[in-house]
């Protein structure tokens, strides 16, 4: 299970990193945060089953963060860790659902104990759901069938308003309160039918049981429909987003056939419900008609163009500055890329930077390496004084990729991007600071980010992030504690935690496996 931990104490979040035996218990510590205004984009981005908090931190504390993870997570268990025996906290945390309330400072054994039982807990209450989610799919009869039946004839586009009017009714009279500001419409197909079709239905509706009456669920032909009842405009689309993210975690989703989730328009009025399950339908048949299938989760202003995928391994910083940038920028972006490094360094280093940056501008635009280049500017960078021959390397490159695709990418995920390879060394960047400047909800970027890079928002920041500092530790001499504030780390143990997790060594050993010597020759490793 995905366990977050938020706390504004270096020590604590350290030592609870470092002293408890994560994998080992079958947890996986995802992230950390100092305060919850900076936890709660990443735990969208992250998607946890357990979040860890504390109740004192700045900016957004703990009780307000479990407030809004409850808000459009409900589904999240939460543990509070507190230093203060306040019985007031202890009141609210009891009130938002909180599973524990533990007092600082605790042992790993404590943390053990209470992660054990709070695993127990959640496949407890999954159970217990999915057993009444299944009953009901099996017995057709009495009020939950009535129910079913009157969900789905609202997404129906024969029934008038008067129909509608009565349908409210009745489903007030059931204990269904569909009155809301704001109403969207998910379409959720898949091909499978039989027992992987009901065991399906049961965990999504077992999920919309957790949503404290924000989702209703009814089955569908292909799959299932959930309604999604939000105060405003940007509220439903969090919510819809986040139990649409949160579906795809279903353990009984995730080998179905062609599973898609639709998303249809947000609508301020009930009687326009059926135009939002008309913009979902619609999504589906035009992915299908594609067959754009890696594409899990499509809102309905969103481009269902396939995307490219990229690696986390495939991040190169020169890469990210260049491929968005225009020609005119090249040899001032050159400059700032080599300036950080030494200056007996730099020669080399660009040796290897620029030809990768070229071919993945050249292959991303659908070209080949050595028919758009030639084995002469190739052969310049090799043998040459690099400098001229790596910019005309590049704006060949950069030309290249203007030609193909006529002028920059604009798509959302395209320029965020670029704002992260020219924001990444600031250390208060967040995925809700990205998500404003292309000018989505967090929960709806976060997804489309996802489905484009291959990875979380949060994975690609710290892979540009570590890219980098893999080029600072390889050329230049610079400290460890430096390298991690250049990149946008305060905490120096956690750029080392997350370093040694991302590439399986320490940044002391990647220096010595793959830094460079003064007369730009590699290292030699012991073995060497």
């Amino acid at each position: 299970m995905k366990v977050f931990l938020a706390d504004d104490e270096i020590a604590i979040r350290e030592s609870l990193r470092n002293s408890f035996p994560w994998e080992e218990k079958g947890f996986q510590l995802v992230g950390e945060a100092p305060d919850g205004e900076m936890a709660l984009p990443m735990i969208r981005d992250l998607n946890p089953d357990i979040l860890l908090t504390d109740i004192r931190m700045p900016f957004m504390d703990g009780i307000e963060l479990c407030r809004e993870v409850k808000r459009t997570m409900p589904w999240v268990s939460i543990i509070i860790l507190s230093g203060f025996d306040d019985f007031s906290y202890a009141q609210q945390a009891i009130s938002l659902g909180v599973r524990e309330y533990l007092l600082k400072p605790v042992t790993a054994q404590e943390i053990g104990r209470v992660l054990d039982k709070t695993r127990e807990q959640i496949m407890a209450d999954k159970r217990e759901r999915e057993n009444m989610a299944a009953l009901r799919e099996r017995i057709f009869s009495g009020n939950q069938f009535v129910r079913d039946k009157l969900l789905a004839s609202l997404f129906s586009e024969d029934m008038d308003r008067y129909e509608q009017d009565a349908l409210l009714e009745q489903m007030r009279a059931l204990g269904v309160n569909l009155a809301a500001s704001q109403y969207t419409v998910l379409d959720i197909s898949f091909d499978e039918d039989g027992e992987a079709r009901m065991a399906a239905r049961a965990a999504i509706s077992a999920l919309s049981e957790s949503s404290g009456g924000t989702v209703h669920v009814c089955s569908a032909q292909k799959g299932a429909r959930a309604l999604i009842l939000g105060d405003n405009e940007k509220d439903v689309e969090e919510r819809a987003y986040s139990f649409a993210a949160s579906i795809l975690q279903l353990q009984e989703v995730e080998h179905l056939s062609h599973l898609l989730v639709t998303i249809g328009k947000a609508v301020d009025d009930y009687h326009q419900i059926q135009v939002s399950m008309a913009a979902a339908r619609h999504l589906r048949h035009m992915v299908a008609a594609r067959g754009a299938w890696d594409r899990k989760i499509v809102g309905a202003n969103e481009d269902t163009t396939p995307l490219q995928r990229l690696s986390e391994l495939e991040l190169s910083p020169l890469y990210e500055r260049l491929q968005y940038a225009p020609v005119s920028q090249l040899e001032s972006i050159l400059m700032d890329y080599t300036s950080a490094l030494e200056p007996g360094l730099a020669e080399g280093y660009l040796r290897v930077a620029a030809p990768l940056a070229a071919r993945h501008l050249i292959e991303h635009a659908g070209g080949d390496v050595r028919k758009v280049l030639g084995n002469d500017v190739l052969e310049k960078v090799l043998h040459q004084n690099v400098l001229e021959p790596v910019t005309e390397l590049l704006r060949r490159a950069m030309q290249y990729r203007d030609a193909r695709e006529g002028n920059l990418d604009e798509s959302p995920v395209s320029r965020a991007r670029a704002y992260i390879s020219s924001h990444y060394a600031d250390p208060n960047l967040m995925l809700q600071d990205v998500a404003g400047e292309v000018h989505l909800s967090q929960s709806h970027f976060s997804t489309i980010f996802a489905q484009e890079a291959g990875i979380t928002f949060t994975q690609y920041l710290t892979g540009v992030r570590i890219g980098k500092a893999k080029e600072l530790l390889a050329g230049t001499d610079l400290r460890s504690f430096r390298i991690a504030s250049e990149v946008g780390y305060n905490d120096p143990h956690y750029f080392s935690y997350l370093f040694k997790k991302t590439t399986g060594v320490t940044p002391s050993e990647w220096r010595r496996l793959h830094g460079e010597n003064a007369e730009g020759e590699k290292n030699p490793t012991p073995a060497e």
